[in-house]
């Protein structure tokens, strides 16, 4: 038992010692993989560390800047403390910055270590040895794999930056040689596009932000020594200017605005030239055209929202601007001309301010288009052409320009200058659009047509002209206030405008100042000599003098009056009835006699019908009397003698009935034309109609007594006294029904048997022919008077056209 207790203790012991020595032994490798590398730590027996390092050298307690690469390595173990670490891999779009944690201390304003030999900083040791800087190292690492000692550097790896086609790369060191008092920008130096560092350093690169821009490209630099700002480029677009406005550069001049023009920097992309050549600060005379531009933004503001400036083909622009030299002659208004040519219509400021340009108003005028104008340099403002319509014409009268020689006479209060002087301008403009300045010449439209100005509350007028003018009240001689309403129309001849706006300063003070007190005051003084009725008797009269009046007026005006007319007279209401009455008292009047003469018409249309209705019977009458006076031949031929004697006792018979007729025909007639006259007048006054009557039926019974005693003259002179004497017995005899022929008849032998004889002999006549020598003669009674009927008709009508 003790001989294996024995055994078990030695088998321990030495079983102990195998494993303390292969742990001793295993403690004293470290392997490392391909892409492995092994940094030591000495902790005990070695030198102590100097200059106050944090890591240490071959030798020295601490941290070692040595490195083992990929291997198996053996060390004092328990003394060294061996770390593996994976390779570091910088791919190809990225890079790597490192910052040393100890070496020599960096100078005083220095933020970056110099470059020194240490194989990409995979030589700890060598770094330490050529003396290496701590803190940030200005050399950067490209791709690829590196061993390097995390005790001694820390290092960040970063994407390559990349400047698309549409940006802009703007850099801003972090370290380097101070910027000069009153600058901003740093001087620009050669360092590969701020990818060599060293290069930056040593060429004097200055910290702050820099003046030159990246283009489109990958690039490699210390993000810490450089701040990367990648900006839009920019792009004025169509229709628009870009203005710019520099952060550095000279200071401007004292008097001025904007700062001058600067070759070279090819539209603001070369900011290092821009200063080089004397740039200066501020708003730059120099816009950009629409297009792309890789412009430092940090350096130019450029706003590119301005419009062109665009005026339209029925306008002017009027240009003021605001930088050039003063004004110094206290009577000008504007800058003196000069040719729009030489400065592109102000699109080239600086030649305008080469050329010795002067700011403020300008005399010439753009016309139709687009025009690239810097807004800082010149405003415009935008107005319509000076449109002068048919019927008028345009006096200009000119604020600018040469002094004139002086046109006009005594009559004209104002010089009238050629034109293109200074001063009224002598020959108007013509119809049509004119680019006038309205800012330096001043344009009065005068009529040139004839124009009616109205003097009246009430009116519809093409023009504004009489706008102010009112109905004229006057003041009559019996004390009424009449109302009256006056056209004057006037004109003014083309050639006389000029001196018109010379007098009055325009038409409507001419129409103010002139016509209405002149046109006022005399109706109103010509009222008081006449009263109120008058107005309207004597209006023709009162028209005439003021006509007259009016045209002398105007003449001294240099305006034709072309007439003068009283449109309107309104008397005051008392008076207003009066005339209305006696008006309607007329209208009456007349309407009456229309409805006689009316009355007449139908009157003379009913007996034109009767007439024609008994036309037959006329020609039955006319062609028995014509058989009638054949059968009395053929009777006379037979005895001479005896038909001698009955054709004269027939013919003083039917002259008795003939005149008969007629007298009754022309009764009718008179009493036809009585009732026409009768009904004529009945609408003028009923007493009038009855004195008509009354005198028509005089007139029958006069005519009705002619009538008989032309008959009975007729018929004495036909038959002989006795013979008419014994006829007209006879009648009476017939109409009485008396008893001619007794039942018992003596009879003497004596020759004269007088009446009875002939009588006898008549009788015997009508037995003989078998013909009644009554009825024939009655018969040609009645176509007398017929005759004697229509030929008085004819003559009253003919009496009555003639009244």
């Amino acid at each position: 038992m003790n001989e294996i207790l024995s055994f078990l203790l030695t088998f321990g012991w030495i079983l102990g010692a195998v494993i303390v020595v292969l742990f001793v032994i295993l403690k004293s490798f470290a392997n490392a993989g391909p892409k492995q590398y092994i940094t030591l730590e000495r902790r005990w027996v070695g030198n102590p560390m100097k200059d106050g390092r944090t890591v240490a050298l071959s030798g020295e307690i601490g941290f070692q800047a040595k490195i083992l690469g990929p291997g198996l390595h053996w060390f004092t173990p328990f003394i060294n403390r061996a770390m593996k670490h994976d390779v570091i891999v910088v791919d190809a779009d990225e890079m790597m910055a490192l910052e040393a944690v100890t070496g020599v201390d960096l100078p005083i304003g220095k933020f970056f270590g110099d470059p020194v030999e240490c194989k990409n900083y995979q030589d700890g040791e060598l770094f330490l040895a050529n003396g290496g800087q701590k803190g940030y190292q200005s050399t950067m690492l490209p791709p690829g794999e590196y061993m390097i000692n995390p005790h001694l550097f820390r290092w960040q790896i970063s994407n390559e930056y990349t400047v698309a086609e549409s940006q802009v790369g703007m850099i801003e060191a972090t370290a380097g040689a101070p910027i000069p008092a009153g600058r901003i920008f740093a001087d620009p130096v050669e360092c590969d596009s701020f990818q060599d560092s060293e290069k930056f350093f040593k060429n004097g690169g200055q910290k702050g932000p820099q003046l030159a821009v990246l283009t489109p490209g990958k690039y490699r630099f210390n993000p810490f020594l450089f701040k990367f700002h990648a900006g839009l480029i920019t792009i004025v677009p169509g229709g628009c200017v870009g203005t710019v406005e520099a952060v550095d550069g000279k200071t401007v001049p004292s008097g001025r605005l904007l700062a001058k023009e600067t070759e070279g920097h090819e539209n603001f992309e070369k900011g290092d030239i821009f200063i080089e050549n004397g740039g200066q600060k501020g708003r730059q005379l120099q816009v950009l055209m629409p297009g792309s531009y890789r412009i430092n933004t940090m350096l130019f503001k450029v706003d590119v929202t301005t419009p062109w400036t665009k005026v339209g083909s029925d306008e002017i622009g009027i240009v003021t601007v605001l930088e050039g030299e003063p004004i110094t002659d206290p009577t000008k208004i504007a800058a003196e001309e000069m040719d729009l040519a030489l400065h592109g219509n102000f699109q080239n400021a600086a030649a305008y301010l080469n050329n010795k340009g002067q700011k403020g108003l300008q005399i010439p005028v753009l016309r139709s288009g687009n025009y690239a104008i810097n807004p800082w340099f010149a405003s415009v403002k935008i107005k319509p052409m000076t449109t002068v319509d048919i019927g008028k014409c345009a006096v200009v009268t000119s604020f600018v320009g040469k002094d004139g020689e002086d046109t006009s006479d005594d009559k004209v209060n104002a010089k009238i200058v050629p034109n293109g002087c200074k001063g009224i301008w002598k020959d108007p403009l013509g119809p049509g659009k004119h680019p006038i300045n309205t800012e330096t010449y001043r344009v009065d439209m005068v009529p040139t047509n004839q124009i009616t100005l109205s003097w009246a509350d009430a009116r519809s007028s093409a023009h504004e002209l009489d706008s102010n003018l009112k109905t004229i009240t006057l003041r009559t001689a019996d004390a009424f206030s009449v109302n009256m309403d006056v056209n004057v129309i006037i004109h003014i001849p083309m050639g006389n405008a000029p001196k018109v706006i010379a007098n009055q300063g325009s038409v409507a003070s001419l129409i103010s100042q002139v016509l209405e007190p002149a046109i006022s005051s005399h109706f109103r003084n010509a009222a008081q000599y006449i009263k109120a009725l008058d107005l309207y008797t004597k209006r023709r009269e009162l028209q005439e003098t003021a006509k007259e009046h009016i045209i002398n007026v105007l003449k001294e005006h240099f305006i034709d009056s072309k007439d003068t007319l009283i449109a309107d007279v309104v008397l005051p209401e008392a008076l207003t009835k009066i005339v209305s009455d006696k008006q309607i008292a007329e209208q009456e009047k007349a309407t009456r006699i229309v409805q006689t003469e009316a009355e007449d018409e139908r009157r003379k249309l009913s007996n034109m019908t009767a007439q024609a209705n008994m036309q037959e019977e006329v020609v039955k009458s006319e062609r028995g009397v014509e058989i009638a006076d054949n059968v009395a031949k053929a009777a006379v031929k037979k005895s001479e003698g005896e038909k001698e004697s009955a054709i004269n006792l027939a013919s003083g018979k039917a002259e008795a009935v003939k005149l008969e007729a007629a007298a009754n025909a022309e009764k009718t007639k008179v009493n036809a034309e009585a009732d026409a006259k009768a009904k004529t007048l009945i609408g003028e006054a009923e007493g009038k109609a009855t004195e008509s009557v009354g005198l028509a039926e005089a007139k029958v019974v006069l005519e009705k007594g002619k009538s008989n005693a032309e008959a009975y003259k007729l018929q004495v002179a036909a038959m002989g006294e006795d013979n008419f004497g014994r006829i007209n017995s006879l009648k009476e005899i017939k109409d009485l029904k008396l008893k001619l022929v007794p039942d018992v008849l003596i009879m003497g032998a004596g020759e004269g048997n007088g009446g009875i004889e002939n009588f006898l002999k008549i009788s015997l006549l009508e037995k003989v022919t078998g013909k009644n020598f009554l009825d024939l003669v009655s018969k040609d009674a009645k176509e007398t008077a017929k005759e004697k009927t229509k030929e008085t008709t004819e003559a009253v009508a003919e009496e009555k056209e003639k009244k």
